[in-house]
């Protein structure tokens, strides 16, 4: 399967090719300079008079065109890889919404941070510095290669003999460095993860007397970290000794024998002056080559661990928008549905209707299957046998953004975004005015604690809304379902973190916003079920409506 990458690069191949050329045009002003150089060094040894009249000018010309040539290879290269990296990074951003919501489950969020922001810096590096060293390199060492050949063919099959062994080695070193890259970006997202729990965790961790516990986690990830950058490091200062070797061993060869050819009068001086100088150029060039691919190695890790997310499945989805909708009277429908978890059943043969304006309840032991239902009901499994029908259509026939458009939800556990008040409840509609907001706030019994505070609407409740009581956050978000108005409303098991106090307000506004809706609660105190006409016990995977004790 052809990378993402790979599609990105083949369409902005125009500024690739542009930056090819100008690198050529760069190479043969140095290999023209080179042969005037040894054409005047050789007219001077045979006694001729030297007139600069006409070298000088078109030594000027070169030095301009190679000025301007080596800028605008810079400059299509560094567009080549903004260009490049921009939508690459763009497709990662989108292809997060768009990925399946077990992909998310079954990552940690260290994890796919760690993608997203290092391994994109990563690939970013490369396009900017690593790939344009290597087209360089490549484009100069077979100019030059070029240029030797025509001055004399036994000096160029001389330089074949002794360079492809630096290609054996570069290769052996590119295997070890993409070895030791991979098991890198494993430790980082180890971090990462590690990071990432102690920081969303602080209250538990701190509570519980946990931060030694955390502290000897991340010490012994770094320390694997640091081993493996130790063995990472030896192999880069080995590189660099051999290297070196590489770079003055085969030219001293090569010089040799260039110096045996004056002398057996098969050279000239000026020829031997012009290989020796473009030898350096050429050794530059053909050493940076094979070890550019060795510093290409990271990169590689990074496209193929990034290439991973973008090709992963991408969240089941149709074309039906809901246009008939009002016409229905059944709302939902669960027929024969079956749902497991990596193969551990959750669900077995549930069947239930819900008519318009049904204020239902699901009670039964945590990990019975009711929240399975609320996430199933939005859309985010597909993977269930039977089948779900929303207004009369299966839910695998629903455009899900349609569908969920449909729905308001009000969870236990309450998403904020680090913004403010305002910003957070006019998620629920994103057209709101500040009236409407004030206005659903009012109803969510949150609006005089607002005005309470300093910035008011306008106050930056911190990320996860920490600087808010569980009380308060569940208020904001049942504003944001008041803005929403949909005509489902879901609530999983909303005051499940609240104290009884908050617990009959936010029960009081919850009444409010379901009037005129059909209502589906999962309840985890039953006195938030007395309103419900039907109740439904989940056992053992099963559903059954019966009785249910709420006095």
């Amino acid at each position: 399967m052809q990378k993402k990458i790979t599609k990105l690069v083949i369409k902005a191949s125009p500024l690739l090719l542009l930056e090819i050329i100008t690198s050529i045009v760069v190479s043969l002003c140095v290999t023209k300079g080179n042969s005037i150089i040894s054409t005047l060094v050789d007219e001077m040894l045979q006694g001729a008079l030297l007139d600069f009249t006409d070298t000088i000018p078109v030594f000027v010309i070169l030095v301009i065109v190679g000025f301007i040539a080596s800028f605008t290879q810079s400059f299509f290269a560094g567009t080549f890889a903004n260009v490049v990296s921009t939508k690459y990074r763009r497709l990662v951003a989108e292809k997060l919404y768009r990925i399946e919501y077990r992909y998310i489950t079954a990552n940690n969020t260290g994890t796919i941070l760690n993608k997203i922001i290092g391994d994109i810096g990563t690939v970013n590096e490369f396009l900017n510095s690593i790939l344009p060293d290597m087209i360089g390199s490549l484009i100069a060492t077979i100019v030059y290669a070029v240029y030797v050949a025509r001055m004399k063919f036994t000096l160029f099959v001389l330089m074949l003999i002794c360079y492809p062994l630096i290609l054996g080695i570069a290769n052996y070193f590119v295997k070890r460095i993409q070895k030791l890259t991979q098991t890198y970006r494993q430790k980082t997202d180890a971090m990462a993860d590690i990071a990432q729990s102690a920081v969303s965790g602080i209250l538990i961790v701190r509570a519980f007397g946990l931060e030694k516990r955390f502290r000897e986690k991340m010490d012994g990830a770094a320390k694997e970290l640091v081993e493996n950058e130790q063995k990472r490091v030896n192999i880069t200062n080995t590189i660099l000794v051999i290297r070196q070797m590489l770079t003055w061993l085969p030219s001293i060869i090569c010089a040799l024998y260039a110096a045996f050819l004056v002398s057996r009068g098969d050279f000239s001086v000026g020829n031997l002056l012009g290989f020796v100088l473009i030898l350096g150029r050429f050794v530059e060039s053909f050493i940076g080559l094979p070890f550019a691919f060795v510093d290409a190695a990271s990169g590689m890790v990074s496209i193929d661990r990034i290439e991973k997310v973008l090709t992963g499945k991408d969240e089941p989805t149709d074309k039906y928008m809901g246009e008939d909708v009002r016409d229905a009277d059944k709302i939902i429908e669960l027929k024969n549905m079956n749902f497991a978890y990596d193969g551990t059943p959750v669900l077995k043969d549930v069947n239930l209707t819900i008519s318009s304006g049904d204020n239902i309840a699901f009670v039964g032991e945590s990990g019975g299957g009711k929240s399975t239902i609320v996430h199933l009901l939005c859309g985010l499994y597909d993977n269930f046998g039977g089948d779900i029908t929303i207004y009369g259509k299966s839910i695998r026939e629903w455009d899900k953004q349609a569908l969920r458009d449909r729905i308001s939800l009000v969870s236990q556990d309450v998403f904020l975004f680090p913004m403010s008040i305002e910003e957070n409840v006019a998620f629920g509609s994103m057209d709101a005015t500040h009236e409407a907001v004030v206005k659903a706030c009012k109803e969510a019994d949150i609006h005089d604690f607002i005005k309470s505070l300093p910035e008011g609407y306008d106050t930056v409740i911190g990320e996860r809304g920490t600087r808010l009581s569980g009380g308060q956050k569940q208020r904001l978000s049942i504003a944001r379902a008041i803005l929403k108005n949909a005509p489902i409303l879901i609530m999983d098991e909303p005051t499940s973190s609240v104290d009884v106090a908050a617990e009959n307000e936010i029960q009081r506004a919850l009444e409010q916003i379901g009037q005129n809706k059909t209502c589906i609660t999962i309840a985890h105190r039953l006195n938030t079920i007395k309103n419900c006409n039907h109740i439904y016990r989940l056992e053992d995977g099963r559903l059954t409506e019966g009785q249910v004790d709420v006095s």
